[in-house]
C-alpha cells in the first residue's frame, strides 16, 4: 500500500484579514447537521482562547507565528489542533480558501512538531490495519445505535487511519459486500457512519469529508431512486452538505456538486409529500446559491432569496420559530448584498426581515442571536437611505446600545469592542443633540473598543483602522475592527 498522500505546506505567511470569534463560536464542537439546530459549546473561555490565538497567528508578521505559538505554549495541544482544522474549514466554506491554506500548513507543521502523526507510511500499517479498523466502527455504529460517544473515541484513537487508503479500503470492501445477502443491511451502516465521520470534529477535516463522501456514493449504488427513493434522495442531501463545506478541490466546483445533490432530492422532496424535507433541501440550496462563485452574482443572490421564501411558506413563525427566524436572518443577509430592486429598497426588506426575527430571538431565549441581529440591525440602519437620517441614526445608537446588553467585555470581548466601534462611528455622525457631547460619547467608545484590540492582541485590526478618525478631524486615531467579519 502507499503512503499517505499530501503535498508539503509552504511556510505560513501573512494574511489580510483575521476571523471573527462569534462566526465560529458554537461551531467547532458540533458541526451542522442536516438541518443545523443550536449547536452544542465545548468550555467557552478555552474556545474562545483558541480562537484569539488563531486570529493572532493569522495577523501577525511573517515569521511571527511561532514566537506567538511559544508564548501561548500552553493553548497548543491536540484540542487547539481540532479548533485549527475546524476553523480552516469553515474559512474554505465561506470562500476564503488562501487563508484556509494558511492555517493548515501552520497545523501541518505544528504535528510535525509536537510529533502526532495524521498520515501514516506504509511501513507502519497495512490494509489489514484498515479493514480491522473499519469493520470495528461499522460494529461499534451498529451496536450503539450511530451514538457519536462511542463511535468518537474509537475514531479518535485511530486518526493515523482516516486517510485515503481507508477511503480505498472502504470502497473495495463496499463494493464486495453489496454482492451479498445483506447489502441493504450493509449499506444502512455505512450511511451512519458516513453521517458521523462528517460531523466528526477530531482529526483531519478534510479527509473526514472525503471518507464521507466515498460512503454515500457507495450506498448510493445501492439506495436507487427507483429501489429506496426516501433514502437516495436523503443521501443526496447528505452529499449536499459535504460538498458545500468540502475542503478539497475547487470551491467553486464543490458548489456546483452541491447545488446539484440539491436539485436531486427536491425530485423526491416535494412540497405536497414531504414538506420538511422540501423546505429544508430549499433553505439549504438558498445558502448555496448565496454563496456560489459561478455564474453571475445577481442572479445568484435572486435565486438565493427565491428559495428562503419558498422554505418560509412550510417553516412558519408558529410551527417552526427558530428555523423561521434563522430564515429571516438568512434573507436579511442577502437582501443586503442584493444587487437588483435598487438599493434603498433593499435595505428596507433588510430591516424588515431583522425585525422579524427579533420576534423569536428574545432575550430570555436566544440572548446571543438576539444581541447579533440587534448589531446587524443598526449597520442597517445606518446605511438606511430611506426615512430621516437623523432617525435613523438614532435607531442604530438604540441598537448598538441592546446588543451591548449581551456583549460584555468579560464574556464576548471582541463583539463587545467591535460593537463599541459602531456605536463610536454612530455617535460620530450623530446628527441630534449637542455636537460637542456627541463627540465625546464617540471618543470614549472608541477608547473603550481601543482597550481590547489593542496592538499587541490584534495587530492586524489595530493597524489597519488606525485612519478611522480621518473622516473627520475633531476626533484621535481610533480603530474600526477588520478582524471581524462584515456580520459580526
Amino acid at each position: 500500500m502507499s503512503d499517505c498522500r499530501g503535498s508539503p505546506h509552504e511556510r505560513l505567511h501573512q494574511e489580510g484579514n483575521g476571523i471573527s470569534v462569534l462566526a465560529f463560536n458554537g461551531r467547532i464542537v458540533a458541526k451542522a447537521q442536516m438541518h443545523p439546530n443550536k449547536p452544542a459549546r465545548m468550555d467557552e473561555a478555552r474556545l474562545r482562547a483558541y480562537l484569539k490565538l488563531i486570529e493572532q497567528v493569522l495577523t501577525c508578521a511573517s515569521g511571527e507565528e511561532f514566537k506567538i505559538l511559544e508564548s501561548n505554549r500552553e493553548l497548543v495541544d491536540a484540542e487547539f489542533l481540532q479548533v485549527m482544522a475546524q476553523v480552516a474549514e469553515q474559512l474554505t466554506a465561506e470562500g476564503k480558501q488562501n487563508r484556509a491554506e494558511v492555517l493548515l500548513g501552520l497545523r501541518s507543521e505544528l504535528l510535525d512538531i509536537l510529533g502526532i502523526s495524521e498520515t501514516p507510511t506504509s511501513a507502519n500499517l497495512s490494509c489489514q490495519d484498515y479493514l480491522e479498523l473499519l469493520i470495528e466502527v461499522l460494529l461499534a455504529t451498529d451496536n450503539s445505535d450511530s451514538n457519536p460517544k462511542v463511535v468518537y473515541p474509537l475514531l479518535a484513537a485511530n486518526l493515523d487511519k482516516l486517510d485515503d487508503n481507508f477511503i480505498d479500503i472502504l470502497q473495495t470492501w463496499a463494493s464486495a459486500k453489496f454482492s451479498e445477502a445483506e447489502a441493504e443491511y450493509i449499506a444502512k451502516l455505512i450511511w451512519e457512519f458516513s453521517n458521523l465521520i462528517q460531523q466528526c470534529p477530531l482529526g483531519n477535516q478534510a479527509n473526514n469529508m472525503e471518507i464521507a463522501i466515498a460512503g454515500y456514493k457507495q450506498v448510493l449504488t445501492v439506495f436507487t431512486r427507483e429501489s429506496k427513493r426516501e433514502s437516495w434522495a436523503a443521501i443526496q442531501t447528505n452529499l449536499g452538505q459535504v460538498y458545500r463545506n468540502r475542503i478539497r478541490g475547487d470551491r467553486a466546483l464543490n458548489l456546483e456538486l452541491a447545488i446539484t445533490q440539491y436539485q436531486r432530492a427536491l425530485s423526491v422532496y416535494t412540497k405536497s409529500d414531504f414538506p420538511i424535507y422540501w423546505a429544508m433541501t430549499q433553505t439549504n440550496l438558498g445558502d448555496a446559491y448565496r454563496n456560489r462563485i459561478d455564474d453571475h452574482r445577481a442572479e445568484n443572490l435572486e435565486k438565493a432569496i427565491a428559495r428562503y421564501l419558498l422554505a418560509l411558506s412550510v417553516y412558519t413563525e408558529s410551527n417552526f420559530p427558530y428555523y423561521w427566524a434563522e430564515i429571516q436572518t438568512n434573507l436579511a443577509e442577502a437582501y443586503s448584498e442584493r444587487m437588483l430592486g435598487g438599493r434603498a429598497y433593499n435595505l428596507e426588506l433588510t430591516i424588515d426581515a431583522y425585525q422579524l426575527a427579533l420576534e423569536v430571538y428574545t432575550q430570555e431565549d436566544f440572548p446571543i442571536e438576539r444581541a447579533q441581529t440587534q448589531t446587524n440591525l443598526g449597520n442597517a440602519y445606518s446605511d438606511r437611505i430611506c426615512g430621516d437620517r437623523a432617525e435613523n441614526l438614532e435607531f442604530a445608537i438604540e441598537e448598538y446600545q441592546l446588543a451591548l446588553e449581551v456583549y460584555t467585555k468579560e464574556d464576548f470581548p471582541i463583539e463587545w469592542a467591535q460593537t463599541q466601534t459602531k456605536l463610536g462611528i454612530a455617535y460620530r455622525n450623530r446628527i441630534l443633540g449637542d455636537r460637542a457631547k456627541n463627540l465625546e460619547l464617540a471618543i470614549e467608545a472608541f477608547q473603550q473598543a481601543s482597550c481590547v484590540r489593542t496592538k499587541q492582541d490584534l495587530p492586524m485590526a489595530w493597524a489597519i483602522t488606525q485612519n478611522n478618525s480621518q473622516n473627520n478631524p475633531d476626533l484621535p486615531i481610533v480603530t474600526e475592527s477588520v478582524v471581524i467579519s462584515k456580520r459580526i
